[in-house]
């Protein structure tokens, strides 16, 4: 677990906390990035002999603390999203009303503080802030009753005389939000966080010109859930065909369809991953481990298609080192580096307005789907597509076309297009996979 700072007082009981036999504190990092998810923690304190004897409950549904929680800043607004983590297992587990759910918190262990003993459970929630600047974390209000005197009612049972009803509340903090660099790396994706990338394959012995199968897992701690799928990346000897994600708890999985181009080969170089590392303050390039596949030459009785000959073609011809492919490449280096200075920067920042783009229509099907913001955000990522301008329909699809999308892609996009309206207005949301995974082709593909 992170280092945590604990808000300043929150140890010293308040006086309506001593009397109320209550406390409850706010525990998280004290910054964080943008994109950067960061787990908050609330702690309760409870004075369990006394509440087993004046408590009384405020909802018929039975739980295990006699408090009800509130947190003011859960949920989604415009500069974070905050979601309850609940704690899994039986051992240990506790309910706690928390607004109107219940919510699995996790019992610590207990406490004593001026002579009596409190309960301890903890509850985790998920904070992931989409702008930079100082948050709010609001103060966290337990709200709970009580009696002096109960009474036995004939159908009733024990009821309190002299009900009362108390607050305690946690001292507001702040989360200082952190914006990522902007001198992001073309092929960065969106990833934020500490990672690990992981690729195997069966292993196999295959000719140059045949494909083989890698799967390529990224786990760790950070926005697993909000950045792009990995682009097809540029792999020495080997060229990626296509990429597609495979669902997985926990991590991200992606399945690579590679060509091997260079007989010889022993294994596969590791398959590289840009990401932005808080702890390091900067991008840096993961990199898996290689992966052991032994590459023949050719089958002598398979002619190779055109388009692998040209593929296989152009790798040998980057490994040759004679003095005239160097005088050669160096005379085309020289001519087009004027031509690259030029439009470099409109294309970085053209790339990095539709990852952009993408991420905001991730985070708007990923956060309740409301229909509004997941076309609006489906809409501007279609512009970026087609050159930036506003999205205007039906000149959005000829633009499309330009670009090289092909005509079905064109299709799809447009019933996509039409069912995201339709939800505007009442009709039925299409699910995240059906929204994210022709966008994801489209935006590979550019």
């Amino acid at each position: 677990m992170r280092s945590w700072v604990i808000a300043a007082g929150l140890l010293a009981a308040l006086p309506s906390q001593e009397e109320a036999r209550v406390f409850v504190e706010v525990l998280a990092a004290p910054q964080t990035y943008v994109s950067q998810p960061t787990e908050v923690l609330v702690r309760i304190g409870y004075d369990a002999d006394w509440f087993a004897q004046h408590a009384v409950p405020l909802i018929r549904q039975q739980v295990d603390v006699p408090c009800h929680l509130d947190v003011p800043w859960l949920g989604a607004t415009a500069d974070r999203t905050v979601v309850v983590v609940p704690f899994a297992g039986d051992l240990g587990v506790a309910q706690v009303a928390v607004a109107d759910q219940i919510v699995a918190g996790v019992r610590a262990l207990p406490l004593e503080r001026r002579g009596r003993l409190y309960e301890q459970v903890m509850l985790r929630f998920r904070w992931l802030p989409l702008a930079a600047g100082l948050q709010e974390v609001a103060p966290v209000t337990v709200r709970f009753a009580y009696a002096d005197e109960f009474r036995e009612h004939l159908l009733r049972g024990r009821e309190p005389v002299d009900r009362k009803e108390q607050r305690v509340s946690s001292p507001a903090r702040e989360l200082l939000v952190q914006p990522v660099p902007e001198n992001a790396p073309s092929d960065w994706s969106g990833a934020v966080g500490e990672f690990v990338i992981t690729a195997t394959s069966g292993g196999r012995q295959l000719h140059v010109g045949e494909a083989f199968s890698v799967e390529v897992t990224i786990h760790g701690e950070g926005n697993l859930d909000q950045f792009a799928g990995i682009k097809p990346p540029r792999i020495d000897g080997f060229y990626v065909q296509g990429v597609v994600e495979v669902a997985t708890e926990g991590a991200r999985r992606f399945q690579l369809d590679v060509l091997a181009l260079r007989p010889g080969l022993t294994e596969m170089p590791g398959v590289p991953l840009v990401v932005f590392s808080p702890e390091r303050g900067k991008f840096v390039t993961l990199t898996s481990e290689t992966v052991p596949v032994r590459v023949l030459p050719p089958r002598p009785d398979v002619e190779l298609s055109d388009r692998i000959q040209e593929l296989v073609d152009q790798d040998a011809a980057s490994q040759s080192d004679g003095p005239g492919w160097v005088i050669r490449w160096a005379f085309i280096t020289f001519m087009l580096i004027g031509l690259w200075l030029h439009r470099y920067g409109r294309i970085r920042r053209g790339r990095r307005s539709l990852q952009d783009a993408l991420h905001e229509l991730r985070l708007a099907v990923g956060v309740g789907g409301n229909p509004v913001k997941v076309a609006e955000a489906f809409e501007r990522v279609l512009a970026r597509v087609a050159g930036g301008g506003p999205f205007s329909a039906p000149s959005i699809w000829a633009d499309l076309e330009t670009r090289g999308v092909a005509p079905e892609g064109i299709a799809s996009l447009k019933e996509l297009h039409q069912a995201l309206d339709g939800a505007r207005f009442g009709g039925p949301m299409p699910d995240k996979e059906a929204v994210m995974g022709p966008v994801e082709t489209l935006v590979a593909a550019c």
